[in-house]
């Protein structure tokens, strides 16, 4: 993970990506892992906040963003979670959500509607934001 990298960088990387899946006439699974809001409760406190629930996120305000994001994934507006990154980078997304960011860039970024599946609930890992996601690949493809 390039911890240089903006939006942008992940984006042209993610496309790069989709270029090389389409010449090819295999089948490619797309793996993006990393957490939504991502600060740690300090140390002296963290004890009080192991618990999954996500009243444990590290503020009212990160759980706010990343449930809002999560349900614009669920709906498949992509072209939402990107043009609002900018916002979204204030509660310090992982890696500053460059593995979403090089996944949909390789999906089509705007275009792309495919809509998110919930693997698990919404949760908390000592402060950050946690939930699995599926997308499945539209049956008129991703930019459809």
């Amino acid at each position: 993970m390039c911890q240089t990298a903006d939006t942008e960088d992940f984006l042209r990387l993610g496309r790069a990506l989709g270029d090389a899946v389409a010449a090819t006439d295999r089948r490619v699974l797309l793996i993006a892992s990393g957490a939504l809001s991502h600060t740690f409760w300090p140390l002296r406190v963290i004890r009080d906040h192991e618990a999954s629930g996500p009243e444990h996120i590290f503020t009212p305000q990160a759980r706010a963003a990343d449930e809002q994001r999560i349900a614009w994934l669920r709906d498949g507006d992509h072209a939402r979670v990107l043009d609002a990154m900018p916002e979204f980078l204030a509660f310090r997304p992982e890696a500053r959500f460059g593995h979403y960011l090089m996944m949909i860039g390789a999906l089509g970024e705007h275009a792309c509607t495919a809509p998110g599946r919930l693997y698990s609930e919404y949760e908390n890992s000592v402060g950050t934001g946690q939930v699995h996601l599926w997308f499945d690949r539209p049956a008129n493809g991703w930019t459809a």
